[in-house]
């Protein structure tokens, strides 16, 4: 029985019966009311048509066989996978259970290092306190010492600072004679640079006037309409040279148009380094001619 019961036991009994059905078929089946044209042609066809059934009935068992190892290998597979699952959940179990150790002896040797760190920092405290202390009461017997001293150099100051405010009071009637000519030389003496630098400054507008003057024109598009025409214009600088604004201030729209343009064409201007002549172009007033 046990062997009916394993499946190649089952294809064994199912070949022995096919075989039965097939030999009963062929030998004891009735002879069919038909014309018998050929009489021996008759067994051939239906041992071919037996034939045929058992095949398929063969193949169905095969596929039944293929479809038990089938899923006996998906269930070996699962198992093999449910098995991978619990181990990487143990893996990962012990992963975590080690990690939770490392830590905690982390924290223990945190713990430990900032006990050690308090105990140290208490030590150092009072051993300031008691620097502390003892420097006060340095501090007070040095104070009292100085205290003593600077008493009796005080009165000898005194003494010394009367002689001194008696001297020096004749020294300041000196003194005060002395500076009243000094500045009296000082202001003669500044008076003249003042006039050298003022006519320096004069001298430099008037070169810086005319250099500008002629970047201009050289930048300057005219044509004979504008012969006897003239444009005022006033132009604001920047330190380097760079034009900030020209504005129209009177003369023939067209020349100062043109003007305008030719300005603004030469972007930086020659302007001086002395801060003083700067101060005086960096807004300049002028009358251009074609």
């Amino acid at each position: 029985m046990k062997f009916i019961e394993h499946p190649v036991g089952k294809s064994v009994a199912l070949h022995f019966m096919l075989g039965a059905v097939l030999v009963t078929s062929v030998h004891f089946s009735p002879t069919p009311d038909v014309p018998q044209l050929n009489a021996s042609v008759q067994p051939i066809e239906a041992v071919v048509v037996d034939a045929a059934a058992i095949n398929k009935q063969l193949q169905k068992i095969e596929d039944e066989k293929r479809e038990k190892q089938d899923a006996e290998r998906r269930k070996k597979e699962e198992q093999e996978r449910r098995i991978r699952e619990r181990e990487e959940e143990v893996r990962r179990a012990e992963q975590a259970a080690a990690e939770a150790r490392r830590k905690k002896k982390e924290e223990e040797q945190r713990a430990a290092e900032e006990a050690r760190q308090r105990k140290i920092a208490e030590q150092e405290k009072a051993r300031r306190l008691k620097e502390e202390r003892e420097k006060k009461e340095r501090d007070r017997k040095e104070a009292e010492r100085k205290k003593a001293e600077e008493a009796k150099k005080q009165k000898e100051a005194e003494e010394r600072a009367k002689e001194e405010a008696r001297r020096k009071e004749q020294e300041a009637l000196e003194m005060a004679e002395q500076e009243r000519i000094l500045e009296e030389q000082l202001k003669a003496e500044q008076a003249a640079r003042n006039a050298r630098k003022q006519r320096q400054v004069l001298s430099e507008i008037g070169k810086y006037t005319a250099l500008i003057e002629q970047t201009i024109k050289r930048n300057w598009i005219v044509d004979p309409s504008m012969k006897g025409k003239s444009c005022r214009l006033n132009i604001r600088l920047a330190s380097s040279g760079l034009v900030i604004q020209v504005t129209q201030l009177a003369g023939d729209a067209n020349v100062c148009r043109s003007a305008q343009s030719a300005v603004l064409k030469a972007e930086t201007l020659p302007v001086s380094s002395d801060p003083d002549v700067f101060a005086e172009m960096k807004e300049i007033n002028l009358t251009l001619k074609p």
